[in-house]
């Protein structure tokens, strides 16, 4: 039996625990090839801290799998010996789905490992119940599906505003859709039979920044979401801040002082009633500045 093996069944760490370290550590060896790639194992050592012998492990099974491939090695005019055979991320056989709630509509995609967006469709919600939005979405998505044959969906993320609990994978409340206690992951995965994640939104986008765009590779970043909803997430250190029951950057409520606008909560000038779109939409109307009801038309007015 390999040393390492025998370390993990001594060890005295429950075996939840010890998978999830598993699951986390596969996920920085991942990370690594999608940053860095093609990128040598030695250096996925060097970025990770792990033990040579471990990115090999982990990179043998993602081989296997079919998530990552041996790209092409450099060319060498000098040298000795062997050279290193890089390892890529391998995007054209799985693919991801994406569910979106917003106030008017859903959007649902299809995205491959490198975030790229397959297919998308948005969804107007002729009525805003749970029961018909999140049916209506898995559709959506088994339809993308089936024009994708010889991909395999991994998985569906779903985001969504307001206060997302993603350890339970519930919309514990959403003032504006009228949605509370929605257990998104169940209704969704029975839907799809696909594992499924759920987060707020502001969290999903800050997390899609750092995996993919302007934020990838920094340490810290901070996301202020500013639309029907308000809300805000933030990620130090590499790791997005969630706190309890996820409720970390719920700015929605948050006083503003000589504030006027009535609030869904019952009280007057909390941050999302005067920030929103609806809120600037509606004083832009009053004010004549346009008669539409899309902040695109304020910013052309504007403009």
């Amino acid at each position: 039996m390999p040393r390492t093996a025998a370390i993990l069944i001594a060890s005295p760490v429950p075996r939840g625990a010890d998978r999830d370290r598993r699951r986390a550590t596969a996920g920085v060896v991942l990370r690594s090839v999608l940053e860095h790639g093609p990128v040598a194992r030695s250096t996925i050592a060097r970025l990770t801290g792990l033990s040579p012998a471990s990115v090999t492990d982990y990179c043998a099974r993602f081989t296997r799998l079919g998530l990552v491939r041996e790209a092409e090695p450099p060319r060498r005019s000098k040298g000795v010996g062997r050279p290193h055979v890089p390892l890529d991320l391998d995007d054209s056989r799985f693919v991801v789905g994406g569910m979106h709630v917003a106030v008017p509509h859903t959007t649902v995609a299809l995205l491959d490992l490198r975030g790229r967006v397959l297919r998308q469709r948005e969804l107007k919600h002729e009525r805003t119940a749970p029961r018909w939005v999140l049916p209506r979405a898995a559709e959506a998505l088994a339809a993308m599906l089936a024009e994708v044959r010889d991909a395999r969906p991994l998985g569906v993320g779903f985001a969504a505003g307001g206060w997302v609990d993603r350890d339970c994978g519930v919309i514990v409340e959403h003032e504006l859709l009228g949605w509370r206690d929605v257990p998104v992951r169940e209704v969704l995965g029975a839907h799809t039979g696909l594992p499924v994640h759920v987060d707020g939104h502001a969290r999903a986008l800050v997390n899609g920044e750092r995996l993919f765009g302007r934020a990838r590779g920094g340490g810290s970043v901070l996301h202020l979401f500013v639309g029907n909803v308000v809300d805000a997430a933030f990620a130090t250190h590499d790791e997005v801040h969630h706190g309890p029951r996820s409720q970390a950057g719920s700015i929605a409520h948050l006083p503003v002082p000589g504030g006027s606008e009535p609030c869904a909560c019952g009280r007057t000038g909390c941050l999302q009633a005067e920030l929103s779109e609806r809120t600037l939409c509606r004083r832009a109307r009053a004010a004549g500045i346009t008669d539409g009801a899309d902040p695109r038309h304020v910013l052309a007015a504007a403009n």
